[in-house]
Order: structure tokens, then C-alpha cells, then sequence
């Protein structure tokens, strides 16, 4: 019976919660914003500016660290909902810098961009574009992407990618909303079918 009151306490305090579930990690399931920090926050992951719209290529397996501070500004919710992306545009936007990287998903293979962002509210989004003429698509482009996943979980989330029959070109970008930016974590997880 006492362990009833401590849950209810728990669910509306702020500050509580997270040092609660370092010692019960059950209380994580309660607020998934309790669950401990996997990526470290201070000093900044060191990350280059891109010198185009794609910072690296990625490949199966491939897990990066950064931090989208020397990101680009160059897609907003208009450009997201014009792709597609979502269909309205989540509190505080995402007007900041985001991060891009390439990935290029093998023949029957189903993937995920899997990204754990504990130091930023940061959002995944993952774009099939494999126009050659064009390294990424700009606002009078969104339309023409063919498909795009997001995930606006807090704290990271995965966005799916997948190819048939030949490989196929997606863009993974890492933005934060309304502007913020942090350390993350993106892993490509692969599997064949």
C-alpha cells in the first residue's frame, strides 16, 4: 500500500522521477523521460561543419556521434510537412541546425536509423532521395521526395528505411525542435529478408 502513494508522487514531480529511477529502474517505464542518460552531454561531441548539405555517408552497423550545433538550417517544418514528413508541425518547429548523413540501404534489407538524443530534444527523419543532379532537396524540392519517416519521440527514436529488389538512396537528418541542438547518437540497424 505505501508503494502506491511513492508511484503517484513519483508521476507529477520533475526532479524526483529521474533520480528515483537510477535505483528502480522500473520507474522508467512510467515516463520514459526518466530513464537514465546513455549519451554524454558535456563537453559538445566534436562535429565538422558539412561543406555540403550531407556531413558523411553511412553504411550497416555504422553508429555516429555528434552534435548538430555546426548543423545546417536549411529544412524547416514546411519543408518536413511538404515532404511529407508529418502532418502538422510539432511545438516550437525545428528551426535550428540539423545534421545530414547519407545511407544507401542494400537490396533486401529492411533498416533503421535508431538516434538517442538525451542531451537535446532532437528528431529523426529519414528520406528516400536519389536525385544525382542533387545532393539534397531544398523547399521547392520536398514534393519530389518519395517517401519519409520521423520520429518525434523525446530523447531519440528510429525512422525505418527499407529496398526490394536494388538498393536505394535515403537521407537521415538529426533536427531539433524549436532550435535546439545537442549530443546524439545514430546507429543503422540492418536485417536481411
Amino acid at each position: 500500500m505505501t508503494m502506491l502513494p511513492a508511484l503517484l508522487l513519483l508521476s507529477g514531480c520533475e526532479t524526483l522521477g529521474p533520480f528515483a529511477a537510477k535505483f528502480v529502474p522500473a520507474l522508467e517505464f512510467m515516463n520514459e523521460e526518466w530513464a537514465p542518460l546513455t549519451v554524454e552531454c558535456d563537453p559538445l561531441f566534436s562535429s565538422r561543419r558539412p561543406s555540403g548539405c550531407v556531413t558523411r555517408t553511412l553504411r550497416c552497423g555504422d553508429t555516429v556521434k555528434g552534435n548538430n550545433k555546426m548543423g545546417r538550417s536549411d529544412w524547416s517544418d514546411e519543408f518536413y510537412r511538404r515532404a511529407t514528413c508529418m502532418a502538422v508541425s510539432s511545438p516550437g518547429g525545428h528551426p535550428g541546425p540539423e545534421m545530414v548523413y547519407k545511407f544507401v540501404v542494400p537490396p533486401q534489407t529492411n533498416a533503421t536509423a535508431k538516434l538517442v538524443s538525451d542531451c537535446g530534444d532532437l528528431d529523426v527523419f529519414a528520406m528516400r532521395w536519389s536525385d544525382r543532379s542533387l545532393e539534397c532537396p531544398k523547399l521547392a524540392h520536398a514534393q519530389r521526395i518519395g517517401e519519409c519517416q520521423a520520429d518525434l519521440t523525446p530523447r531519440g527514436g528510429g525512422a525505418t528505411m527499407s529496398a526490394t529488389n536494388r538498393e536505394v538512396s535515403y537521407l537521415i537528418a538529426v533536427d531539433g525542435k524549436g532550435g535546439v541542438y545537442g549530443n546524439y547518437e545514430v546507429t543503422i540497424e540492418c536485417a536481411n529478408f
